[in-house]
């Protein structure tokens, strides 16, 4: 599978150090028509390969997509949307922006969760925990009843919902914002109309797009998760994938061409490149390490990675002892363009989060020493220095 449009984004630090830092777009289109195009926006193209690739700054590909307008290519919209992509994710009742982390909190009303931190069906257990990830710094509490391992049964559809409801209803209550982790119709009906925001289905699309159509329905938030089977169900034999990275861009491009078709706006959909689902541990690697493709969309980013088998792999640790990695992982993704993150250790994440987005979002000067802060230490000598206790107060910001 090849995407239509496929864009590589420069670093953060690539951006700080020179703001004309190049995208590399591969897209799929007439290579004649495309070498006309950008000849009139003033750019170059690379012809010898199986799809079109085109090298330039942002400013560039402004003038590129003003040339596909004009010309209505089909590539148009696609270049518009990362070029602009959306700027808040829109759930039912709000919006969350999308300049900042956004920590998803894990609540599983299970016991045979497979990282062991599940609560069971108990409301007033599930308010507990809800509370702990709260205090602890998650945005949005993700409720669900149904592990999403193989090896464990798929629950009834009428006692997932008998579990869900009266959870998000207590939450909701509280005034959680609340996710439901379901891909049963019915079940995120359910959830929706007891308070819940955010549709989080784990199917991909592969069981019908009744959960999407809830959604749309009810103009929550979707989170759209790649998955090559249908839930629950491992393939006989292993995908087989020639650019696993591309491959999953290609596929989001036609799911989400589906969803829109639905009803489901732009902004209401998130995307999950389905860690752990339909590949194996290294192909994880392989798409975590390219994961800023995926802004290829212009759609929020959606990384579930806490505590998976993927770590495992690399360093033999149990699910339980996994939140260090997974905190190294969030704070990598998001320089890479990930904004929203599904995580066990919601207080760790917040914490990583916090300085990674200091690195890749904030601009030279926002936490620069201030008028009040800088003379703190003005003067100071090794005279100074060598007291037991500071002559004056550190400053509230620690800016000097």
């Amino acid at each position: 599978m090849i995407p239509a449009f496929r864009a590589v984004p420069p670093s953060p630090s690539q951006l700080a150090a020179d703001s004309a830092a190049p995208h590399i777009l591969f897209v799929r289109a007439d290579r004649d028509e495309l070498a006309l195009i950008t000849s009139a926006a003033g750019l170059g193209i690379d012809l010898t390969g199986p799809v079109a690739r085109i090298v330039a700054s942002r400013d560039e590909l402004k003038r590129l997509a003003a040339a596909l307008t004009d010309s209505r290519h089909a590539l148009a919209p696609l270049l518009d949307r990362y070029l602009d992509p959306v700027a808040a994710w829109r759930l039912r009742t709000r919006e969350l922006p999308l300049d900042r982390p956004i920590v998803m909190g894990i609540l599983n009303l299970t016991r045979d969760s497979f990282s062991g931190d599940g609560v069971g069906a108990d409301p007033v257990e599930a308010l507990r925990r809800a509370d702990e990830l709260r205090e602890a710094g998650a945005d949005i509490i993700d409720v669900g009843a149904e592990t999403a391992r193989a090896d464990r049964p798929a629950l009834d559809e009428e006692d997932e919902a008998g579990r869900v409801a009266p959870a998000v209803r207590a939450l909701a209550r509280e005034g959680y914002l609340v996710s439901c982790d379901t891909y049963k119709p019915s079940v995120a009906h359910a959830a929706l109309e007891v308070g819940a925001e955010i549709v989080n289905d784990i199917s991909g699309l592969t069981l019908g797009p009744g959960a999407a159509a809830e959604a749309a329905k009810a103009g929550a938030g979707y989170v759209l998760n790649y998955s090559y089977s249908v839930p629950k169900r491992r393939p006989a034999s292993p995908p087989r994938y020639v650019d696993v990275v591309a491959e999953t861009v290609a596929w989001m491009e036609t799911k989400t061409a589906g969803l829109f078709a639905l009803g489901v706006a732009p902004e209401q959909v998130a995307i999950d490149p389905g860690i752990a689902f339909g590949k194996s541990h290294d192909e994880d690697i392989q798409v975590l390490r390219r994961l800023g493709e995926l802004r290829s969309l212009g759609l929020p980013v959606l990384l579930a990675h806490s505590r998976k088998n993927f770590i495992g792999s690399v360093n033999g640790r149990p699910p339980a002892e996994r939140d260090l990695e997974t905190h190294v992982l969030s704070a990598m993704a998001y320089g890479q363009g990930a904004r929203i993150f599904r995580v066990h250790d919601s207080e760790g994440a917040k914490r990583a989060l916090e300085m990674a987005a200091a690195l890749a979002s904030a601009q030279a000067g926002d936490f620069a020493p201030d008028a009040t802060s800088w003379p703190w230490r003005a003067g100071a000598s090794a005279a100074h220095m060598t007291r037991a206790d500071p002559d004056k107060a550190a400053p509230e910001g620690q800016r000097w």
